[in-house]
């Protein structure tokens, strides 16, 4: 079952199963967004173009914060002038369909004796690299920071900036840092789709270290959370994360200015 979407509500809490009034149980939340997934997979070249209209400055905390549907809504909005009658119908239909998805999913109880990890740091994982070894959230520890770029196979500016990713990978061995990627479509060790990723990054010419982990677990759905693609985060030697996300490719001036910025953070911080 595929997880990620192209682009991610963020989800407050964990949620469980509920009970309808029928007595019948509810959709499981996992159940929900796969049908928000077959939603968007349907017209995804739309609303890839969509999606990738969105800016930082637009997804504000608030934004973020409210119902998937309203993301979906703004991006249709961003692109209303690019759409055919037909296509801007078809886009609209989709964001109608997710909103009551969504209202199943905001209506779902929190689960008992559950906790939301703290907002500034990575959740801890245990899972693979592509080729199958074995990797945990201790890696932080081996660096004095982490750049964790998150991507999926079929985003081009995801895969347009991979090349340059593996430079940075290698400008920042010379600060104590590393490079890590994220493809959140290999999540749960998702094997056709670690063979394209893998196939994507040999021709790209990346050849850094991409990591996979269950989707349900707490960095799984980080993973999911994910407001755009390409994301990007530096975490510290402490797995906290420094300063905010890079939204966007680094390929862009701005970006890679935030970027920089946050690994300057992580390495004066370190050892403090």
């Amino acid at each position: 079952m595929k997880k990620n979407r192209l682009i991610a509500f963020a989800l407050s809490v964990s949620l469980l199963l509920g009970a309808s009034a029928c007595g019948k149980p509810a959709k499981t939340v996992s159940e929900l967004i796969a049908e928000e997934n077959a939603i968007l997979d349907q017209h995804q070249e739309l609303w890839t173009t969509a999606l990738n209209s969105l800016d930082k400055d637009k997804l504000s905390q608030s934004t973020q914060s409210t119902n998937y549907a309203d993301v979906l809504d703004l991006a249709i909005k961003n692109v209303k002038d690019q759409l055919s009658d037909e296509d801007y119908k078809t886009l609209t239909d989709d964001a109608a369909k997710v909103r009551k998805l969504e209202d199943q999913l905001q209506a779902l109880p929190p689960e008992e004796g559950t906790t939301t990890p703290a907002s500034d740091a990575f959740p801890a994982f245990e899972g693979k690299d592509l080729d199958g070894n074995a990797v945990d959230s201790s890696l932080f520890a081996d660096n004095a920071f982490t750049v964790v770029n998150f991507w999926f196979s079929g985003c081009k500016p995801c895969v347009a900036e991979l090349g340059d990713l593996d430079k940075l990978n290698q400008t920042v061995k010379a600060q104590g840092g590393e490079v890590i990627g994220i493809n959140t479509e290999t999540l749960d060790d998702n094997a056709d789709a670690i063979a394209t990723a893998k196939q994507i990054l040999q021709t790209k010419g990346a050849s850094y270290r991409n990591i996979t982990f269950a989707s349900s677990s707490e960095a799984g759905k980080f993973a999911l959370n994910i407001m755009s693609f390409p994301t990007t985060y530096v975490i510290d030697r402490n797995g906290k994360i420094v300063g905010e996300p890079v939204l966007g490719g680094i390929t862009n001036e701005n970006s890679m200015k935030q970027l920089q910025e946050n690994i300057d953070t992580a390495i004066a911080n370190d050892g403090k």
